[in-house]
């Protein structure tokens, strides 16, 4: 999407001082500042405010569902069409992978402790770069052959470009975190054998087994639940 176009989505927020916005976002993203700056053309600046709360930009932007957060809480939303935040979130995410802007850390030196990741999924990425940014010595450990979890093996491609994935992923990798696929916990990973070696384990292979209903023929043949 053109710059100008940007403007005027971002044109519309009234910069709203309770931020209702903000108290929608699961992240509190501070959606008013960043919005902000992006009305001065100071896009860098947008990117740092968001680094704070979020490091996946450009992939929230495009998959969360806004309207019934950020933007559903939009004050513009009562009487009209609110905020598209989405849209700009995705604008600043795409315009630091195409200018390289890093995720900065605000720790230069290592702090001597070590933190074992387990599941390289949103979660795992997101906490593994939070701790990274600190100066934590970050090991994530993922199941599959790459780190990306229901990003890369529950949302399709045209939904969410694997290519964003990727250049999103990298950005994490660079801040110096250890990356240690086809590590299964329970099949060739024990807790037992982490313990002696890091400092804290954090798990994050979230929640991959579907619910039941527990309803009677709800194991018959050809019988599909859908949420």
């Amino acid at each position: 999407m053109e710059k100008e176009e940007i403007q005027k989505i971002a044109s519309r927020c009234l910069s709203c001082k309770t931020k209702p916005c903000r108290k929608g976002c699961p992240l509190t993203n501070d959606i008013t500042e960043f919005i902000k700056c992006i009305k001065e053309e100071k896009y860098r600046e947008a990117y740092e405010i968001l680094l704070d709360t979020t490091i996946l930009q450009p992939i929230c932007g495009r998959i969360c569902p806004h309207k019934k957060q950020c933007q559903g809480a939009c004050i513009r939303g009562i009487k009209g069409e609110a905020v598209d935040i989405g849209t700009l979130e995705t604008f600043i995410g795409d315009m630091a992978i195409e200018n390289n802007w890093p995720i900065k850390k605000i720790y230069k030196e290592y702090r001597n402790k070590k933190i074992a990741i387990i599941g390289g999924g949103p979660a795992g990425i997101t906490a593994s770069a939070y701790l990274a940014r600190r100066g934590f010595s970050v090991k994530i450990f993922e199941k599959h052959s790459k780190i990306g979890g229901l990003l890369v093996h529950g949302i399709p491609d045209f939904r969410l470009p694997r290519k964003v994935i990727k250049e999103t992923m990298q950005k994490v990798i660079d801040l110096g975190i250890e990356i240690s696929t086809n590590q299964e916990l329970g099949v060739n990973l024990k807790l037992e054998d982490l313990e002696k070696e890091y400092d804290a384990i954090l798990l994050c292979f979230g929640a991959n087994i579907s619910s039941k209903m527990n309803i009677e023929g709800e194991n018959l043949d050809r019988c599909i639940w859908r949420k």
